[in-house]
């Protein structure tokens, strides 16, 4: 199923998205999110479960920002986020994302250390061709426009409400062929920080 009609009017959703979130003007519950990590092609299955990784010469820096809606419990919460953000060395575009997360955050141990997990799906738009994607060995095809998908674990200490350490896996990947025909997919593993305004 070919998406490439669609990717002029995603290309402005995305952008527009970018700034839409700030102007949401509830204080509560709005996030600001900077991490930055390396490329890999590796699977995103293998990242998650700690098999070796295969590391290459890209690194990405993401400024992101999200609003949480909670739900009547207070350990679920749904997110949206617009990330824009920027690779350097061996691959040199820009990328736009736009996620929906949904995280818990009623870990039994949170009176020790306030934990996490947030797992998102979306679309992401890379202003050219990722040329890592389209040289990759793993991959079949490559495209600007992919699937997004996010996982994230993030900690601090009970008493500090604002901020928290992230550790967090950034993946673009083709759906099995879905976007564009395009076969695997790629990770950024990546650490940063997020703090609440």
């Amino acid at each position: 199923m070919r998406l490439d009609y669609m990717t002029a009017r995603l290309k402005w959703l995305l952008l527009f998205s970018v700034f839409l979130i700030p102007y949401e003007a509830c204080a509560a519950n709005h996030y600001l999110t900077l991490y930055g990590g390396k490329y890999s092609d590796s699977k995103l299955g293998h990242v998650l479960l700690s098999k070796p990784i295969d590391f290459m010469d890209a690194y990405l820096g993401v400024v992101a920002l999200s609003r949480g809606f909670d739900f009547v419990s207070p350990a679920h919460q749904w997110e949206l986020e617009a990330q824009l953000g920027k690779y350097y060395r061996a691959q040199r575009h820009w990328e736009f994302n736009v996620a929906a997360l949904y995280r818990w955050q009623r870990f039994p141990w949170r009176k020790i250390l306030r934990t996490t997990l947030a797992i998102g799906d979306g679309l992401s738009y890379a202003t050219r061709t990722p040329a890592l994607e389209k040289a990759s060995k793993s991959n079949i095809g490559a495209t600007r426009l992919l699937n997004y998908v996010v996982v994230e674990v993030s900690v601090a200490p009970p008493e500090v409400k604002d901020w928290s350490l992230i550790v967090r896996v950034h993946h673009r990947s083709g759906v099995y062929g879905i976007f564009d025909d395009v076969e695997g997919g790629s990770n950024v593993i990546a650490v940063g920080a997020k703090f609440r305004y």
